[in-house]
């Protein structure tokens, strides 16, 4: 049976539910971060029937994995306009107290909502919530933008019919934010396109805009065909300085301050970062990226560099989601080019690849690039590393969190791949509960049916470590 088979089955009684979280819950983080609306909305596998109902009230949330469960649930409700369900399911996280993100505190302003004058009223309030979750929750403003989207879409489906004067009201409201330009999260061309939806009643519009959300939600444009082969920037000036010359990370990190300050307004470019989860795909990007969002990953994977023993040699270093390489130059720094055998640079981007490539390429020669996402790789990707039987390390900077991949089918590739000694390092931000739950789940995955050692574990949220910043660092060993 496929996983919603499963699924149905678990959600019978509670204690076949729990057994199924515990076991799947990388699964469940897929299911219900990467659907579309219509499968979410043909699958309502939670509402609207008494037997699941219970079922999942009956959880003991106490249980990290049961909590990033009802979080799943939560959002899932606000997508689906379930408001009822919606605030049994809060009930439930503040009578146990557990952790609600600005999130969850934006979305229930509006699913609470009972008519058009409370909608309205609770907007400013809601997009304050917004906006203080982008600063300080996430580094992915899809989370922000997605909750105003479904603010429109509840609004469209309680006044579309009957009263579009306050749909157009609500509307101007965004309109209004938008054109502002004073709250952050909203500078994104998609809402350029919400406000130009036909809101007629006649035309659908609730269809619409969820078609536009499940657009948006999918992963930042990927080609649809990925350039094979080694792949190194050549040919620039950028390349042939860094070329000249050995440089150490911190130092190529101040020569990117330097181009920065030689860019001018910079702004479009910074916003086009995605608080660095987006695509890169321009010089400008690389640069700012780099210069601006660098100073935080590097001392993360300063910190989790401690979790390793010191005496490491005849490592194949694996960087997945790379970017331009600043996790494996600062290994390379960190353990010694002549412990290094082998570097596997995995990254969408061709820009970044090229450039990460560019950045390592004084330490080693024995350099393979991969031009590709995540859900697109396969076993033969790996071919010629599948058989090593010295150390494996694999670096996970600011990746297993994000929410646009499958989290299952990475687990899956791994596995197949372990040989002997592997260390993993995953470093990332404090978003919330749930996505730490995520990363969690990826270590119990991957660690599951072969001898392994938690090496090093931290999880500051923000404003407890380093100025502003979070971090949440997992270093663990696996032997097959």
């Amino acid at each position: 049976m496929d996983f919603l088979d499963d699924y149905k089955i678990a959600l019978q009684n509670t204690a076949q539910l729990y057994s199924f979280i515990n076991k799947r819950m990388d699964e469940l983080f897929d299911y219900y971060s990467l659907s579309n609306f219509e499968v979410l909305e043909q699958d309502r596998l939670f509402f609207r029937s008494l037997s699941t109902f219970e079922s999942i009230t009956g959880l003991n949330f106490l249980l990290s994995k049961n909590e990033a469960y009802l979080n799943l649930l939560l959002s899932t409700a606000v997508r689906l306009n379930e408001p009822f369900i919606f605030e049994h399911f809060l009930n439930l996280l503040n009578l146990k107290g557990l952790e609600q993100s600005k999130i969850i505190r934006a979305s229930a302003l509006f699913m609470n909502c009972r008519n058009a004058i409370q909608l309205i009223d609770t907007y400013d309030t809601m997009l304050i919530f917004l906006e203080q979750a982008f600063l300080t929750e996430t580094d992915f403003k899809k989370e922000p933008l997605v909750v105003l989207l479904n603010y429109f879409a509840t609004a469209i489906n309680h006044f579309g019919e009957f009263n579009e004067r306050r749909l157009i009201e609500v509307r101007s409201l965004i309109i209004a934010s938008f054109e502002e330009e004073q709250i952050t999260f909203l500078k994104d061309s998609i809402l350029e396109e919400v406000i130009d939806l036909d809101i007629s009643f006649e035309n659908q519009p609730h269809k619409a805009l969820q078609l536009i959300i499940d657009s948006y939600l999918v992963k930042d444009p990927i080609p649809e065909t990925f350039a094979p082969g080694f792949i190194i920037e050549s040919g620039t000036a950028y390349a042939d300085l860094i070329k000249a010359n050995s440089y150490s990370m911190f130092e190529i990190w101040q020569l990117n301050r330097d181009f920065y300050n030689q860019i001018g307004e910079t702004n479009p470019i910074f916003r086009s970062l995605g608080r660095g989860t987006a695509v890169l795909t321009t010089e400008d990007q690389l640069i700012v990226y780099m210069s601006q969002l660098g100073k935080m990953h590097f001392a993360k994977l300063k910190d989790a560099f401690k979790g390793l023993p010191n005496n490491l040699s005849d490592i194949h270093l694996f960087d997945w989601g790379c970017g331009q390489a600043p996790a494996s130059k600062m290994f390379l720094d960190r353990f010694g080019v002549e412990n290094i055998s082998s570097v596997t640079l995995i990254e969408p981007s061709l820009a970044a690849l090229k450039r990460a490539s560019l950045h390592i390429s004084s330490d080693t020669q024995n350099i393979t690039t991969i031009n590709k996402d995540f859900d697109s790789l396969i076993p033969d990707d790996f071919k010629g590393h599948t058989e090593l039987t010295d150390i494996t390390v694999h670096i996970f900077s600011n990746v297993i969190d994000m929410e646009n991949f499958q989290l299952h089918k990475i687990i899956d590739l791994l596995r197949k791949k372990n040989n002997g000694i592997t260390y993993y390092i995953i470093v990332s931000p404090y978003i919330n509960s749930a996505r730490v739950q995520r990363i969690e789940t990826f270590v119990e995955e991957i660690c599951e049916d072969t001898a392994s050692e938690l090496m090093f574990t931290d999880t500051k949220r923000s404003g407890t470590w380093n100025l502003s910043w979070s971090k949440v660092i997992r270093v663990f060993k696996t032997l097959s």
